[in-house]
């Protein structure tokens, strides 16, 4: 009976970092990959995992067993692309190699998570799961951590969840003391105090966020961006303004049209959920006609051309703002917030979803008509 020496490398640190594709099958084609992603990152755990594989695979063939060792790789996004890639590549490894039976060995629950995969197409023996040893001084502990973070995927795998649990919390610290400001029952600077904690829970996530995703380089290219915009007189910059202006206004209407609405009411007939909805519907269209303004100075060029593209988004816009706009006078015909009849709600929202698919089909037909002109010159 022969032995697969199955080693997984499910998010492809192999690939990226050493630029070997898999599978890679046989004792010495698995050892200078070993080596090369050493090489790349010697910190990396799938190093470990691949030196564990070998002297498996070893220990096989002193035991006087027939074996083979093989490594699959996935994707860099891992999901659903990279274990297709996976299953193709253990398809590739099974028709070559043609084991009877494979022992798996993986650094972790993630490469662990293709085992169904796995065991559907060959009998699985054993789980070989490699632990890094690490330092147990303090120092080391903390060298552990830094270099944790500095992992894209670790850092947004962690961080982010808490970053986002931190905005909530602070958003919801922030409401009740809003609210309870609003129905007079705090009149003295001491709320002020009250809401640090929400202020700094909120900072401090939204910072954690950019961290994780570096918003301070995405912020410096696009300032950089602006100032070459600005040196060229591109349209970009005074649309993206006007746009920005109707954003504010709208959300500005939208904030006294509520607040006129919940100073109408006795505090025992406020409601929250209507007074949001009274927000939405005074300041959707500014909304609207602010992303328009913005769309129009990116796609007109300093020719005077505008592209496809931007008609076909300006009325998937448009028709985004018939449907929000129809659901929200529902919403309010429903709680009796609204002189609206149903007829008129449902024209609303019929005419969003009829421009929707108007835009489907522009989209469709104007694609297909580009990549016939692009592919006529070679016919």
């Amino acid at each position: 009976m022969k032995t697969l020496v199955l080693c997984v490398d499910r998010d492809d640190d192999l690939g990226t970092k050493a630029g070997i594709n898999g599978p890679v099958i046989g004792r010495e084609e698995n050892l200078k990959a070993t080596i090369s992603l050493g090489l790349a990152d010697p910190e990396e755990v799938d190093t470990n995992t691949l030196f564990s594989g070998l002297q498996l695979y070893d220990d096989l063939l002193k035991r006087g067993m027939d074996a083979e060792i093989a490594t699959i790789s996935g994707d860099s996004h891992v999901g659903f692309q990279s274990d297709l890639i996976l299953a193709t590549q253990l398809e590739n490894v099974l028709e070559v190699v043609k084991p009877d039976r494979a022992i798996l060995v993986s650094d972790g629950a993630e490469d662990e998570s293709i085992y169904p995969v796995i065991s559907s197409r060959i009998k699985i023996d054993s789980v070989r799961r490699v632990y890094v040893k690490q330092s147990k001084s303090i120092e080391g502990t903390y060298y552990m951590i830094s270099k944790t973070l500095q992992d894209e995927k670790m850092r947004r795998r962690w961080i982010v969840p808490l970053s986002l649990i931190l905005i909530i919390w602070g958003l919801l610290s922030l409401v009740t003391k809003v609210v309870q400001f609003a129905q007079g029952k705090y009149e003295d600077i001491g709320l002020l105090s009250q809401m640090a904690f929400g202020v700094i829970g909120i900072v401090i996530g939204f910072y954690l966020i950019g961290w994780a995703y570096h918003w301070a380089e995405s912020i410096d290219r696009r300032m950089k961006s602006v100032r070459k915009s600005v040196r060229q007189g591109s349209l970009a910059i005074p649309f993206a303004i006007v746009g920005l202006v109707l954003v504010i206004v709208g959300i500005l209407v939208g904030y006294d049209s509520s607040m006129a609405y919940w100073e109408s009411l006795l505090p025992s007939e406020r409601s929250i959920s209507t007074t949001i909805l009274k927000f939405v519907a005074a300041a959707v269209w500014f909304v609207v006609f602010g992303v328009f303004a913005y769309e129009s100075g990116r796609s007109v060029t300093a020719t005077g051309k505008i592209r496809w593209s931007f008609i076909v988004m300006m009325i998937s816009v448009l028709a985004t703002g018939f449907i929000i706009q129809g659901a929200v006078d529902a919403l309010n015909v429903f709680v009796g917030q609204s002189d609206y009849s149903l007829s008129m709600v449902i024209a609303e929202m019929v005419t969003g979803i009829l421009i929707a698919i108007f835009s489907s089909v522009l989209n469709a037909s104007l694609r297909t008509e580009t990549e016939q002109r692009g592919a006529s010159p070679g016919a």
